[in-house]
């Protein structure tokens, strides 16, 4: 019988301690999956002595990764020498907020990106391989207005983002899974379709 996963995310930012309580919290609410983030602690080598991860073991948890980890894959640090990678806003390149999907060497940049962070994880996390690629937190509409992104909503621009990752993914593991938000408030519109290994997410 087909385990359902009843999934509790981790924050980045939680101390181990909060993690070893946070546990606790997910077994009473019968929770059996664990998200970390693709760039959380709880994937480096030097953490295997945590209290926490040995909880998780002992519990057999389950472990997926992802979350809104989009920003992973767009380093700040490039907006310096690569604007041209970020998202436009009243004629301006701006670093916060995801970036301009439409641009060629964007979908280079977060392709190798995610390849390394994809990769990275993989085989620490339980199969079937399940990751979380979420917009920003309530900037789930803030996305590139440059002459190219304005032909796409929100919604297609962030299904560009997310179709790039789930074409990396399937070259790494063709049975994993890429879960994203349908946020579109137009359905019925054409635009852009997701990738086969990719799964509505509820979470927003």
């Amino acid at each position: 019988m087909k385990q359902i996963r009843k999934r509790l995310f981790i924050d980045i930012k939680a101390s181990a301690k909060e993690r070893e309580k946070i546990i606790y919290l997910a077994l009473e609410n019968e929770c059996n999956t664990l998200v970390f983030s693709l760039n959380d602690n709880y994937f480096k080598n030097d953490n295997k002595k945590q209290k926490y991860t040995k909880l998780i073991k002992n519990y057999v948890l389950n472990i997926e990764a992802g979350g809104r980890d989009l920003p992973l894959l767009m380093p700040k640090q490039l907006f310096l020498l690569h604007r041209d990678l970020f998202r436009m806003e009243q004629g301006r390149r701006k670093a916060d907020h995801h970036f301009c999907p439409t641009n060629p060497q964007t979908i280079a940049a977060i392709t190798e990106k995610a390849n390394i962070l994809l990769a990275d994880v993989l085989y620490k996390i339980t199969a079937p391989r399940i990751f979380h690629m979420l917009p920003d937190k309530d900037n789930e509409n803030t996305w590139c207005a440059c002459p190219a992104c304005r032909a796409f909503s929100p919604a297609e621009q962030y299904l560009i983002a997310v179709n790039t990752v789930a074409d990396v993914l399937a070259t790494l593991d063709n049975e994993a899974k890429i879960f994203y938000v349908d946020f579109d408030t137009e359905p019925d519109a054409e635009g852009i379709s997701p990738r086969s290994n990719m799964v509505i997410s509820e979470r927003i």
